[in-house]
């Protein structure tokens, strides 16, 4: 990932952010929400696959797998363990700091409804744990097939949260671009790290 793509994509989130917390999304919201939202059964549980306990289950059995394979932990599960804390840091860091409430959010105000972030959709949670995945296996794996069916479960999971009115289209929009920017950061994060061990193993002297 080259610096200038990862400095666009913040710059896009940024904007994006700006411009949902002045309001500027709030009729194409609307609309959106009275036009898709529906009470579903089947579309709860499809929406439920991106939850965070899905994904530390996930990150449980690949650490198992991988303990029962190698007896340590591999490369690939441990940049999708970190991109997941980057998201997750990302995720609750906006929903503090934009407090956007998800439809029909109650509006208290209090501390203790700060404290609990839920109350906020801005971005959501599901679509970025979503986009993570599918960004990190279409980087790591460079399968098409697995790509393609990785993407097209991320844009399942994106629509669902806006038809079971749990989120505003700008929220998942936000989601989106939180998902992608942390596998990026990740990426680039541990190119970096390699580099850097790299060059301390040149510099020391051979005995």
């Amino acid at each position: 990932m080259r610096f200038g793509m990862l400095l666009l994509e913040i710059i896009i989130l940024v904007i994006l952010s700006v411009t949902v917390k002045l309001g500027l999304f709030d009729e194409i919201n609307l609309h959106v929400h009275e036009a898709l939202h529906v009470n579903s059964y089947a579309i709860q549980l499809f929406s439920e696959t991106a939850s965070i306990y899905t994904f530390v289950a996930m990150i449980l059995i690949a650490v198992f797998v991988d303990f029962a394979r190698m007896r340590r932990i591999s490369m690939f599960t441990q940049g999708f363990v970190i991109a997941i804390i980057v998201n997750t840091f990302l995720v609750y860091a906006l929903k503090i700091s934009l407090q956007i409430y998800r439809p029909d959010a109650m509006h208290i105000n209090t501390f203790i409804e700060i404290l609990n972030v839920e109350a906020f959709g801005y971005p959501s949670g599901h679509t970025a744990r979503a986009f993570t995945l599918a960004t990190y296996l279409s980087t790591k794996l460079r399968i098409k097939n697995v790509t393609i069916l990785a993407f097209l479960w991320a844009l399942g999971i994106a629509l669902s949260r806006i038809i079971l009115g749990v989120h505003w289209l700008s929220d998942v929009l936000g989601g989106v671009l939180v998902g992608i920017l942390s596998t990026h950061i990740t990426d680039s994060m541990l190119k970096h790290v390699t580099m850097v061990m790299q060059r301390m193993l040149l510099r020391e002297p051979h005995r």
